[in-house]
């Protein structure tokens, strides 16, 4: 449920003492937005099924990235998404903040913000689909950062673009390897 913007901030100073000003300041916003984290200890807090996300997780380390501005990977969001072994090249090669797991069926970012990863996600969804190439994203995503710095809207960092799937869905536990299938027979 969410908090009221009082309560959020008086949750962060009680439960997040001596963590770094911007990851307060974002854990503030977080709580006001989705209510007090289902879990909490001294490197991270979390919440669980927070729609659109499947997971969101805020960290107290500050890992630096430096694409496409330096910045801070504080947060990361998860979906269930399903990504091809043939495209999880490109991703990478997209933005290192990408973290494909097939066997889960998860697609996971970390950055500074959620308009951010909603960016991120939503320009991975269309590498995946073949819409854009791994230029072409990088290009637009630099755009799309500069009208968000300049207060310009930009739809592609407000909500995500496509609907995440089901986790029966979108995981992949592979194949038995052949070898050991056929030392089983």
């Amino acid at each position: 449920m969410p908090a009221t913007k009082e309560d959020a901030a008086a949750w962060v100073q009680k439960n997040l003492e001596g963590w770094p000003k911007i990851t307060l300041a974002l854990a503030t916003q977080l709580v006001e937005k989705y209510g007090h984290p289902e879990e909490a200890g001294s490197r991270q807090i979390a919440w669980y099924g927070n729609t659109p996300w499947k997971r969101t997780v805020l960290r107290r380390a500050e890992p630096p990235h430096n694409f496409p501005r330096a910045h801070k990977d504080i947060l990361e969001q998860t979906v269930n998404y399903r990504v091809p072994p043939e495209k999880a090249g490109d991703l990478l090669k997209y933005n290192g903040s990408l973290v494909v797991d097939r066997t889960l069926g998860e697609l996971s970012v970390h950055c500074d913000s959620e308009e951010h990863n909603m960016l991120t996600l939503n320009l991975a969804d269309d590498i995946v689909k073949g819409e854009r190439n791994v230029e072409e994203a990088l290009t637009y995503h630099a755009q799309v950062i500069r009208g968000l710095e300049t207060h310009d809207p930009q739809a592609y960092a407000q909500k995500l673009k496509f609907k995440p799937g089901q986790s029966a869905d979108t995981a992949d536990p592979s194949d038995e390897a052949p070898l050991l299938r056929h030392l089983g027979e």
